[in-house]
């Protein structure tokens, strides 16, 4: 009967390695920890350390299971970052909303919505000026749609009409 902590649903390769004997972890992988660090450093942020392997997996992170000492816990993950890849996690996470860098950037581009908005001179934006000068700055998505939706929460529409152009 296999064992629910032994599951290996990625598919990964399964490495032997004899603890007892000194062996240390592979060679050019990272343990769970340093893995995370890694990440940190690099500027990705990630809360759960349970959910490292499917983050893994949907960024295409190399990752392989070995040998645990004993019976009891999971069977050790270890992961190959990829450095080429980390500019490309970080893009997609920034226009990710549900990722810790994605709600990150979400509250600078609110900030910056309105502080762009409040420093305009009167008719001299508009929705799609702000979200290009938006998407520029931060270096991530941004649309008239959402600079609309936040100037709406946040500015009277008294303010809004005498300083946003109106487009004919």
């Amino acid at each position: 009967m296999k064992n629910k902590m032994d599951s290996n649903p990625y598919n990964l390769e399964t490495k032997k390695i004899d603890w007892k004997e000194g062996e240390k972890q592979p060679s050019g992988y990272l343990s769970a920890d340093q893995f995370l660090s890694y990440l940190n450093r690099k500027g990705i942020s990630i809360d759960r350390k349970d959910n490292l392997p499917r983050w893994a997996s949907n960024n295409e992170v190399d990752m392989i299971k070995c040998t645990r000492i004993g019976q009891h816990g999971s069977v050790p993950t270890f992961y190959k970052p990829k450095d080429s890849k980390i500019q490309e996690m970080i893009t997609n996470q920034k226009n990710i909303n549900n990722s810790l860098t994605g709600q990150e950037t979400l509250k600078k581009k609110r900030n910056l919505i309105l502080k762009i908005f409040d420093n305009a001179e009167n008719k001299s934006v508009s929705r799609t000026s702000i979200a290009k000068e938006v998407s520029k700055k931060l270096n991530c998505k941004c649309n008239r749609k959402f600079v609309r939706a936040v100037l709406e929460e946040k500015r009277s529409s008294s303010q809004l009409e005498k300083k946003l152009k109106k487009i004919s």
